[in-house]
């Protein structure tokens, strides 16, 4: 089952978060600014998410996201708060049975900087093919931000655990 499945859960999980940023604030000014620091990559690697997507997932035969089985996972709901978005109503799957309930035909609902990390970063078969055929500065300059995320969210999440912890 997905972590905080239930509405209920959903927002327990929301609201005790809010409560440790809020309590802990003064002390989370590094896991802040890597949050910045994600959402400034996140936000220059968009233009070539939708290019990508507009040319491979309206014709898509079995669209990810009807398949897939993601959640928003602490790291993304971290990034949320200390980020300051919109947090979504409920979680992306109630349970493994059901497609996420913010797939629509016209793709996903949620503002890409919303959307879980996994769904930033997968690339299906067609998508990488059409990346690879862009300028060489391009595909390195994704793969640069990419990993650069991957590594800030991991830095946030232990700087935000280690200071809520008192560690």
């Amino acid at each position: 089952m997905p972590p905080w499945n239930s509405k209920a859960s959903w927002q327990e999980a929301n609201q005790s978060l809010d409560f440790l940023i809020k309590r802990n604030l003064s002390e989370l000014d590094r896991a802040m600014t890597l949050a910045h620091k994600i959402e400034t990559r996140l936000t220059s690697i968009f233009s070539i998410l939708d290019d990508l997507c507009r040319v491979t997932c309206p014709w898509c035969p079995d669209p990810c996201c009807l398949s897939a089985k993601v959640w928003i996972d602490f790291k993304d709901l971290l990034f949320l708060h200390l980020g300051g978005h919109p947090i979504p109503a409920e979680q992306l799957l109630p349970n493994f049975e059901k497609v996420c309930r913010y797939w629509s035909l016209k793709g996903c609902v949620l503002p890409r900087m919303t959307r879980p990390w996994v769904c930033t970063w997968y690339l299906c078969p067609i998508q990488q093919a059409n990346l690879r055929q862009k300028a060489r500065h391009t595909q390195d300059e994704f793969s640069r931000l990419i990993q650069a995320v991957k590594v800030s969210r991991t830095e946030m999440e232990a700087d935000f655990v280690r200071i809520v912890s008192g560690v």
